[in-house]
């Protein structure tokens, strides 16, 4: 793990994001399902959630290879209780845990963000954020599962 300074943009992200009204946690992972930052999770195990957000990604997008290409940026799951999102910019996932009675401007501040992320990324790791564009979570290749 990346020393305090380092990791202060990543934190301020999902500090930001934590911060809300009925976010249980949130944490931003790398590629691999390494946690990179968490926030203040109550009840949220970060290294669970960094680990099963990837392999929900990854069944998503190998269940919806043939509709969508070149897969989603942006997957919000909701149950009786829970609101989980997963969010992909840059090399990174956002991934938010927050009671289903968040409000829907949750998703302003998730936006908000992954552009903090996307920002840090462009400025510590230019080479990387060339090689890789950041996704809005308004393209066409959303995709968000209701489960209730």
């Amino acid at each position: 793990m990346k020393g305090p300074k380092e990791n202060d943009k990543f934190q301020m992200a999902v500090n930001y994001v934590a911060e809300y009204s009925g976010v249980k946690g949130s944490v931003i992972t790398d590629h691999d399902g390494l946690v990179v930052a968490y926030g203040p999770a109550v009840g949220m195990d970060s290294e669970l959630y960094a680990a099963q957000g990837l392999e929900i990604v990854n069944s998503i997008n190998k269940s919806v290879a043939k509709l969508v290409k070149p897969g989603c940026s942006h997957i919000s799951i909701k149950t009786d209780q829970d609101w989980i999102t997963i969010a992909h910019t840059c090399v990174f996932y956002l991934i938010v845990a927050a009671d289903k009675q968040a409000d829907d401007l949750l998703n302003v501040r998730i936006q908000r963000a992954l552009e903090m992320i996307s920002s840090h990324v462009k400025e510590k790791y230019p080479t990387v954020s060339t090689l890789t564009k950041p996704v809005s979570t308004g393209s066409k290749n959303n995709l968000e599962a209701s489960h209730v």
